[in-house]
């Protein structure tokens, strides 16, 4: 019976994955921490992770373990935000999410706190390979945002 199980998991499973009926491994959610302390400019790791890779459709969280209140914009702090999504500032606590329905690549930052930036990745589901950089602003994206208590 033993050799039943392994010769399943280790020829038949990874076949049924290759061909797309096996199970998936991706969370629907990603959380970001801003960590404490994320305000002073010499802060080696004000949030972690800070570039992530994620699949099409995922909810990004950023979660404030900061003592100061946090908001998250899209872009770059050298060129400005692209206005894609704009949420509260968010307190010790609290957090902030969006989900990103489109491949392309993100980047984001606290407008307040320039140092305070990431970028996320995301991937296509489909097995697409073709992703845009799109030098801080979004790639026509669905985005559905907000805060939470």
């Amino acid at each position: 019976m033993i050799k039943i199980i392994l010769l399943f998991i280790f020829f038949f499973l990874p076949i049924l994955s290759y061909y797309g009926l096996g199970w998936s491994s991706q969370d629907s959610n990603f959380t970001i921490t801003i960590n404490p302390g994320a305000t002073n400019s010499d802060s080696q790791n004000p949030m972690a992770p800070t570039n992530v890779t994620v699949s099409e459709g995922t909810t990004i969280i950023w979660l404030n373990n900061d003592s100061t209140p946090h908001l998250l914009v899209p872009g770059t702090p050298d060129q400005g935000p692209s206005n894609i999504f704009y949420g509260d500032y968010f307190g010790t606590g609290e957090s902030y999410n969006i989900t990103i329905d489109n491949a392309g690549v993100y980047n984001y930052y606290d407008p307040t706190w320039s140092h305070i930036r990431g970028q996320i990745t995301v991937v296509p589901n489909n097995n697409d390979t073709d992703i845009t950089d799109n030098d801080g602003g979004f790639l026509n994206p669905t985005i559905a945002g907000g805060t939470t208590k």
